[in-house]
């Protein structure tokens, strides 16, 4: 891995477990309203930072190419079948989870997100906009595109996608992992992290509309 592929990962990375810290962090030291507040702004604005560290950093991973996927159809057709695909695999896998291994029905994640909506709705910016934007700049530019400098995007995108699903820890690895997977082949057929991001976006309203 080059040095500016080392300076975007490092960059990017560093913003993103700064952000994570301060989601933990800040319950602890504000309560109710002005604790999830901070948050939100927080994970936005730590969002937009590591939207600009990615532009301070420019260069091209082997996945990045923006000559892939030129027309605005194409991408938007990528766009829609990566966010059925991501879909269809929370509904399949986690049937799948719940039958065979035993795992319970919903999701911890997305259960601590509804809850904290009902009460603070301003929370809905973070699941919806933050954590898909600063998601895919770790886990697909990073782990997945930056990596596939050295090693082949097979075992890059299995990476990437292990990593994904063991940070989100509510149980659901298998889900999560297939996710990560789509997430993964929808970069690399466009060119460009943007597309990603934007299924992520589709992916989580979804979710989180259906469980309000």
């Amino acid at each position: 891995m080059n040095r500016q592929n080392s300076a975007n990962g490092l960059a990017l990375t560093g913003a993103y477990l700064l952000i994570m810290i301060c989601q933990v962090m800040i319950p602890r030291y504000f309560h109710n309203g002005p604790a999830y507040l901070i948050c939100t702004l927080v994970w936005l604005l730590g969002a937009l930072a590591m939207l600009l560290l990615n532009r301070k950093f420019p260069f091209e991973n082997p996945v990045d190419s923006p000559g892939k996927c030129t027309q605005a159809s194409h991408e938007a057709i990528l766009i829609g079948l990566g966010l059925v695909a991501t879909l269809a695999a929370q509904l399949l896998l986690t049937s799948f989870e719940v039958s065979i291994l035993h795992q319970p029905s919903g999701s911890e994640n997305t259960n601590m997100f509804i809850e904290i909506i009902h009460r603070y709705p301003y929370y809905f910016l973070c699941p919806v906009i933050a954590a898909p934007i600063t998601e895919e700049l770790v886990f697909r530019k990073f782990f997945f595109g930056n990596f596939s400098s050295v090693l082949p995007k097979l075992a890059c995108a299995l990476i990437s996608s292990t990593v994904f699903s063991m940070c989100h820890g509510d149980g659901h690895f298998i889900v999560y992992a297939a996710i990560g997977l789509i997430l993964c082949y929808v970069y690399e057929r466009s060119g460009k992290i943007r597309t990603g991001m934007i299924v992520h976006m589709l992916m989580n309203l979804t979710v989180m509309l259906i469980s309000l």
